[in-house]
């Protein structure tokens, strides 16, 4: 299956959004945590800055920078 970004506009949340969004504590947030079609939300970098174990999955990340910005 070929995926194409044909049509699509990428968007992301911020650290603040998931924490408000799934209401998660700091408790939550000391677990390891798997971010799935986060596509380019800047949750991970804000938490991996934090010290937080985040890793992220989505069919995106075979794209370039300029791919996706085109």
């Amino acid at each position: 299956m070929v995926m194409r970004l044909e049509k699509v506009v990428p968007f992301g949340r911020s650290l603040n959004e998931y924490v408000q969004m799934f209401n998660l504590t700091e408790q939550d947030l000391q677990k390891s945590i798997l971010g799935v079609a986060d596509g380019p939300a800047s949750f991970n970098a804000e938490g991996t800055r934090l010290g937080y174990r985040i890793k992220s999955i989505d069919p995106l990340y075979q794209f370039t920078t300029h791919q996706i910005r085109e």
